[in-house]
């Protein structure tokens, strides 16, 4: 890096070159105002005779074959401007700064409006011209000094984030297992934004994603109050979202000053969604990356944990419905074990009580047989009725009466002859 002035006063004097040259011999003496401007010209060249390594930011940039741009330099407690310059780059120095600037910084398809709101060290060489005024004639950049510069301002901010207390509170979101709701932060024509809706359409398992874009603008100084205005927006609407996604292209590392503001990574740190940011860059992290929940690199790559996600959960669903069934089969298979072990148990207390029944109606049987009266009559024994009842005792009978004889064949009817 070139050396840095950071102070430097130079007092001019005008009367010092000027006086010598103003004879007023009588009122009508006068000089023109060209040649006034000569003077101040030749005041500026005696002045500043060497070019000044000046830092600035590029409030305003253009190309016409020579670039012109505005430069500013900010209070920064209050973010308000204290001084501003025009400056230009002829065409012949300007391709070969814009050549090594481009290697560092990088830009769209040779766009340097991204440069707008970067602060840059310049090769300063002080012009006064007599028909335009004064301005700053650039001779060199030193793009490796706006990295730096970057990297200090994300430092700032991430630094801020935490002595608050909010640098964190994104990662203790917790991300619906089951995220399919998707409010989407981007530019409705970047390619990235295709990208991304396109791989969820796509995805192998056929997960249907619901996307709702919130379009914002995602390159240049309008990119954060654009990007908060999605956020305050996709608020107002919170339950119907499941989390936020924030994308973009590729672009350069100028490209990514927008993402690197205080106030947007205030907003997104205290965001009620979950958010995940792909803004397309591999080399740099912004302040909106460090804080978001998840931070991958591009829109494809946004696109696939979510689909890794659902699908994580597809799979643990899956393994616990395969718990379950094994677990309801082993408890079936156990159940009908003892299902059958009673069932053995039953049974075969059944077939001893039916035999031990079996066994007393053969000794009923046999002690029935014992006192069946045939049984006595066969032996010789015979019973006599009297009205259809046994003669216990021969004196009730009369002569006369009809008595029956069983006897162990056939019967007789007999009467009482005395």
């Amino acid at each position: 890096m070139p050396k840095m002035y950071k102070n430097f006063a130079v007092s001019i004097n005008i009367c010092t070159f000027v006086a010598p040259m103003l004879i007023f011999s009588d009122d009508n003496t006068h000089i023109s105002l060209s040649e006034a401007n000569s003077l101040v010209r030749e005041a500026v060249e005696m002045a500043l005779p060497e070019a000044l390594w000046v830092q600035a930011e590029v409030l305003d940039i253009r190309e016409k074959g020579h670039c012109y741009m505005e430069l500013v330099e900010k209070d920064d407690a209050y973010n308000t401007p204290i001084a501003q310059a025009r400056a230009c780059c002829w065409s012949n120095t300007w391709r070969e700064v814009k050549r090594k600037c481009e290697e560092t910084l990088g830009s769209q398809q040779g766009d340097v409006s991204a440069w707008r709101g970067l602060r840059m060290l310049f090769l300063l060489r002080a012009n006064f011209h007599e028909a335009y005024g004064f301005s700053w004639i650039v001779e060199d950049i030193d793009p490796t000094y706006t990295i730096g510069e970057m990297a200090r301002r994300r430092a700032e901010i991430l630094k801020k984030l935490k002595e608050v207390g909010i640098i964190d509170m994104q990662k203790e979101l917790p991300i619906s297992p089951f995220a399919t709701r998707i409010a989407v932060i981007s530019s409705a024509s970047a390619a990235g934004y295709g990208d991304f809706c396109n791989q969820l359409e796509e995805n192998d398992y056929g997960f249907a994603f619901q996307t709702t874009l919130f379009p914002a603008i995602m390159q240049g100084e309008q990119t954060s109050s654009s990007i908060i205005s999605a956020l305050d927006a996709i608020n107002a609407d919170e339950e119907n979202y499941d989390v936020v996604v924030i994308i973009r292209g590729g672009g350069s590392t100028a490209d990514l000053a927008g993402f690197d503001t205080l106030e947007l990574a205030e907003n997104i740190a205290n965001f009620p969604l979950p958010v995940i940011t792909g803004i397309g860059h591999e080399r740099d992290e912004t302040v909106i990356d460090a804080i978001a929940r998840v931070s991958v690199k591009t829109p494809t790559a946004v696109a696939a944990f979510l689909i890794d996600n659902l699908a994580a959960t597809m799979e643990t669903l899956g393994n616990a419905a395969l718990r379950i069934q094994r677990a309801v089969q082993r408890r079936l298979e156990t159940e009908k074990l003892k299902m059958e072990a009673m069932d053995r148990r039953i049974t075969n207390s059944i077939s001893l009580y039916f035999i031990k029944q079996r066994h007393l109606l053969q000794m009923l049987e046999q002690r029935i047989k014992a006192v069946d009266p045939i049984n006595i009559l066969r032996r010789g024994y015979s019973i006599v009725l009297h009205k259809g009842k046994p003669v216990l005792d021969a004196n009730v009978l009369n002569k006369g009466d009809t008595l029956t004889l069983i006897a162990a064949k056939g019967q007789k009817e007999l009467e009482v002859k005395g």
